[in-house]
């Protein structure tokens, strides 16, 4: 399943790659966000690790990341584990931001990781749930669009 979103921003690359990377901005753009810690020691680029905690619902969800690409303020990729995908599943998400007209443009894609084997009824679901990813997608991306568009 892939997931793409394309958005443009009047707001220089560097506000909206700072809204993207920034924990403490995360979370206001990210719904459910509680926190987001880097464990790997080091500066943040390829390689880097994080972990992700997420209200989803009644419980509190545990993501664990690495960061595949990194190349400020045009590109960056992250690996996502864990939480409620079921076993083995990876998402790779991948931001490419693109400075014009005074703004900058981003490309968002989620993809799920090759190789991941899921059961028949689950398959029989993606649909649906790429439905409600690109709605909750939607609303991530009106958020950062306010928060980079108008700093405080």
């Amino acid at each position: 399943m892939r997931v793409t979103f394309a958005q443009d921003f009047v707001c220089p690359p560097d506000r909206l790659w700072h809204c993207i990377e920034d924990p403490e901005l995360q979370k206001q753009w990210m719904k459910g966000m509680l926190d987001n810690q880097q464990t790997s020691a080091g500066p943040k680029g390829v390689g880097s690790t994080f972990r992700m905690k997420i209200q989803e619902g009644g419980k509190v969800a545990d993501y664990d990341g690495k960061v595949t690409a990194y190349d400020r303020p045009r590109h960056m990729a992250v690996e996502l584990c864990g939480g409620n995908f079921p076993a083995g599943m990876v998402v790779n998400v991948d931001y490419r931001l693109t400075e014009q007209n005074g703004g900058t443009h981003l490309d968002y894609i989620a993809a799920m990781g090759q190789g991941c084997k899921l059961p028949w009824w689950m398959r029989l679901m993606m649909p649906i749930g790429k439905i409600f990813m690109k709605m909750q997608l939607r609303g991530f991306m009106k958020s950062l669009k306010r928060l980079a568009e108008n700093p405080s």
